[in-house]
């Protein structure tokens, strides 16, 4: 929304601006933004993939709707982790992911051989079908949520400390 946006540029600006003057500037940087999400992915390979979700309340035809704020983060062959791309999806259902995962090969996504993710069952079915032979790992920051919300408030911080210790093992 205006209002979301004026708090930012508020913020990172330091004074404030009207609602028609952030309106002019998301209508000049949307161009910016669409070149930069359809760029070309073929210049490097991306062994690493990171990808993730968010649930957001948006303003589409005229009402408020959830839709899935798909994302990928890839680790190049370089070493730099770079954001390939952002896409809304009606949920995270399969279909999503999929579509997902093939806009991304589309712009020339290559090399794949990790993805770590959370473990929705839309997204890793979705990746077994587009990228086929590449490991899937769970994130272990949503794999801690997972455990803490099934532990009892008393024993949170010594589970999270012992479990911790393992995911920080140097061996095995």
């Amino acid at each position: 929304s205006t209002r979301d946006v004026a708090k930012v540029t508020e913020q990172l600006c330091g004074t404030s601006f009207s609602k028609s003057t952030i309106s002019d500037l998301c209508k000049r940087l949307d161009p910016i933004v669409q070149a930069w999400n359809h760029r070309s992915l073929a210049e490097h390979r991306y062994p690493f993939l990171l990808v993730d979700a968010l649930v957001l309340r948006i303003r589409e035809d005229g009402r408020i709707r959830s839709r899935a704020a798909l994302i990928a983060v890839g680790v190049n062959d370089e070493g730099y982790r770079e954001i390939l791309g952002l896409m809304l999806g009606n949920s995270e259902s399969e279909s999503s992911w999929r579509e997902f995962f093939a806009w991304l090969k589309q712009r020339g996504l290559s090399g794949v051989d990790i993805v770590v993710s959370d473990s929705h069952s839309g997204l890793v079915k979705a990746l077994q079908t587009e990228f086929q032979g590449c490991t899937w790992q769970r994130c272990q920051t949503h794999f801690m949520r997972n455990l803490l919300d099934a532990t009892p408030k008393a024993l949170q911080e010594e589970v999270y400390q012992q479990v911790r210790a393992v995911l920080d093992a140097p061996d095995l």
